[in-house]
């Protein structure tokens, strides 16, 4: 028989005998990209959350915050590259999965293209998730009422040390491994963060641990003076990297957005928003000097 009959008639009995496969191969060859839809229809779909500033807030009805500018920036680059005018749609997004906002949900239903916040990237993450390459270093801190900050020593055990922490988060991980004799008070659902900083502004908690810019936008957001509490210690106690997210089964998307991160600088983005002297910029330069 020969070579070429021969590899006809594989083909022949392998497409009988695994259509499915065959279907699935050939489906996967012409689905379109992310690119393509946004070159074809015009239109970037972002995820934001409503609670993460800096990041992210929602003041009136207009979005604010780092990730809203990055978002501006990442649509002008786009232009550029595919060479047509886009429109950019910003989409809520939320941390729980249970609701149609979800942002792991909404990234691999396509609800969004996109979603920019505090995601700790994670060896692990989701299936069909994957992060892009960090875009932002933090650490990790304690948020302290200004009267305690004297009497805490972060080199210690913390024995009996009552400690706020969001659940399932690596900075549980964190104080579970570094301070095994502090006594821990979790947190969960989407008023977590709020209610921690209240309790350890009131005396319930005796501090707060979450990363250092999360603890800043909070309580901005909250609007405490600056001088009822205290951010400590001076360095993070540990770093954490944010990522975008994206799905995992869109290489080319993946690599658009991890260029485009690499060729922009969020701290820059930062000074742009909230000026030199603000702690926002302080806090980053500490943090991107230990973390980077």
């Amino acid at each position: 028989m020969k070579p070429r009959l021969t590899l006809t008639v594989i083909s022949l009995i392998f497409s009988l005998f695994f259509p499915s496969l065959s279907w699935a191969q050939s489906n996967r060859i012409s689905q379109p990209t992310i690119l393509d839809n946004i070159k074809s229809n015009g239109i970037l779909k972002i995820g934001l959350r409503k609670d993460a500033p800096p990041f992210a807030s929602v003041e009136g009805s207009e979005w604010k915050g780092v990730c809203r500018e990055i978002a501006n920036l990442f649509k002008a680059d786009l232009e550029k590259q595919l060479n047509r005018q886009i429109t950019l749609e910003i989409l809520e997004s939320s941390i729980d999965e249970y609701t149609e906002n979800g942002r792991f949900r909404s990234i691999k239903n396509k609800r969004f293209m996109i979603e920019c916040g505090p995601n700790t990237i994670q060896r692990n993450p989701d299936y069909g998730i994957t992060y892009s390459v960090p875009f932002f270093y933090t650490g990790t801190y304690l948020l302290v009422n200004s009267a305690k900050k004297d009497s805490f020593n972060t080199n210690s055990f913390l024995q009996n040390v009552s400690i706020g922490v969001i659940q399932d988060t690596l900075t549980q991980t964190f104080l579970s491994g570094r301070y095994q004799l502090a006594n821990q008070r979790v947190y969960t659902g989407g008023r977590a963060r709020e209610l921690a900083v209240k309790d350890a502004m009131s005396g319930r908690t005796d501090a707060f641990a979450s990363d250092g810019v999360l603890l800043l936008g909070e309580m901005m957001r909250l609007g405490v003076n600056p001088n009822q509490y205290s951010i400590i210690p001076e360095q993070p106690l540990s770093c954490v990297s944010y990522g975008m997210l994206l799905s995992a089964n869109d290489r080319e998307w993946v690599a658009t957005v991890n260029d485009f991160i690499n060729r922009h600088r969020t701290p820059e983005v930062v000074q742009g928003l909230f000026g030199e002297s603000s702690p926002f910029v302080q806090m980053s330069r500490i943090d991107y000097s230990k973390c980077q």
